[in-house]
């Protein structure tokens, strides 16, 4: 497992470093916030860089995939498949081409919740974090608007 971070500290890639190893990789998983430095991070030469034999996961921003580059790219061959939870646009067409695309899984948005706890975990952040405002107190989680997330 290779990770990239903005930092490029121990053991992972800086986000300079990721593209010229795409062909070392089975999987590639996509795990971002959406920014400027994400979109379409991922288009027809990273697709063309991979390994025939390797499958690309989304479960990040659909802005992160040229949607048009990733037909063509699962239509030739080019990549053995693609996993998305996330599409862009939201919801995908019914006519887009990525529903009859081969190897081409596509869920709903929400492969990493629980539709049972997910609603009950929201509610209780929300109260954590009204009671640490009307308090005064510091709040986890805090949006970076500088850095997009």
């Amino acid at each position: 497992v290779t990770g990239v971070t903005r930092s490029g500290r121990d053991g992972t890639l800086a986000p300079d470093a990721w593209r010229d190893r795409l062909g070392e990789y089975d999987w590639i998983v996509l795990a971002a916030p959406s920014t400027g430095e994400t979109r379409a991070m991922i288009g027809a030469d990273e697709l063309a860089a991979m390994k025939p034999s390797a499958w690309l996961i989304n479960i990040a921003r659909g802005d992160m995939i040229d949607q048009a580059a990733l037909v063509a790219a699962l239509e030739g061959g080019t990549i053995a498949g693609a996993f998305l939870d996330p599409t862009d646009p939201e919801p995908l067409p019914a006519d887009h081409p990525l529903w009859s695309a081969p190897n081409c899984m596509i869920t709903m948005h929400l492969s990493g919740r629980s539709q049972t706890t997910m609603f009950q975990r929201a509610a209780a952040l929300f109260l954590e974090y009204l009671a640490a405002y009307r308090a005064g107190r510091p709040m986890t989680n805090v949006a970076d608007l500088d850095a997009g997330y």
